[in-house]
């Protein structure tokens, strides 16, 4: 069976002294332990957050 792939976050702000992000949603990762859209521009590496989406599309 396929291992599920983590959803792929909208960065809301990173920290530049930890590297650590917040993502729209609100959820938070430590530098290393995420897939963001950030550099993606064709492919994202897995499905996107719904969380962030919702939030994405209100903000338009």
């Amino acid at each position: 069976m396929a291992k599920p792939q983590p959803f792929v976050h909208f960065t809301k702000s990173r920290s530049w002294w930890t590297g650590r992000i917040t993502a729209l949603c609100g959820a938070t990762e430590e530098p290393g332990q995420y897939e963001t859209d950030t550099w993606r521009l064709t492919k994202l590496p897995g499905p996107r957050c719904p969380a962030c989406q919702a939030i994405e599309a209100q903000n338009r």
